[in-house]
């Protein structure tokens, strides 16, 4: 078997065994990206909290997490007209880890249960992720995310088209950062407030 899928499968079931139940699908398979988003080293990638606090101490769930972005084809989400490049190093199948760990993290920070047995699912479906820098000298940093959630019969999408001007953007226009290290942090961002939507939502029974 390709050693690249033997990594791929046992990163997958270290991922359910150490950072939680949510489950994967499918296994995605790795290849090298030459980033485009500047050659200087960027800082590691940060899971921020959500804005508000939530309450999800009553649900005891089974979180499956789906890269569907080969089948949506997206090229820009819907509350956005910035289109995708793919050119930061998320185009990466290997991204679905992050976005699996950001739905854990978050989760269980707002008070949630994960347990792959339980019979309440939710799915989590990855359609699609880019960060952008646009602008010549004065750069803007965007973060395009885009979420279907399928949970008690209901289907919703969720998207985001976050700034580094937004008040909710973990990082200033002004900030002295790299390149890289500005693209992380505003991918990150946009991660955080799909899921928070959803939270949101979830929160005042919109899927009852």
């Amino acid at each position: 078997m390709n050693k690249k899928i033997i990594l791929s499968i046992l990163s997958v079931f270290i991922l359910n065994v150490v950072m939680g139940q949510v489950i994967i699908f499918p296994i995605p398979i790795g290849k090298a990206l030459m980033p485009e988003h500047g050659f200087l080293p960027g800082s590691k990638f940060k899971f921020y909290p959500t804005i508000r606090q939530y309450d999800l101490k009553g649900f005891k769930l089974r979180v499956e997490v789906y890269d569907d972005r080969e089948t949506a084809k997206l090229t820009k989400t819907h509350c956005s007209d910035i289109e995708f490049t793919n050119t930061s190093e998320f185009t990466n199948p290997n991204c679905i880890f992050k976005v699996s760990q950001y739905v854990d993290t978050l989760l269980k920070q707002s008070g949630a249960t994960l347990d792959s047995t339980s019979t309440d699912t939710l799915q989590v479906r990855l359609e699609g992720i880019d960060a952008r820098l646009i602008g010549f000298g004065y750069i803007r940093a965007h973060g395009l995310c885009q979420i279907k959630v399928k949970y008690h019969g209901l289907e919703k999408t969720y998207c985001s088209d976050i700034t580094d001007a937004d008040k909710n953007s973990p990082i200033s226009p002004n900030a002295l950062v790299t390149r890289k290290t500005a693209t992380r942090i505003i991918a990150s961002a946009s991660m955080r407030e799909v899921i928070e939507h959803f939270f949101a939502d979830l929160d005042v029974g919109s899927y009852k």
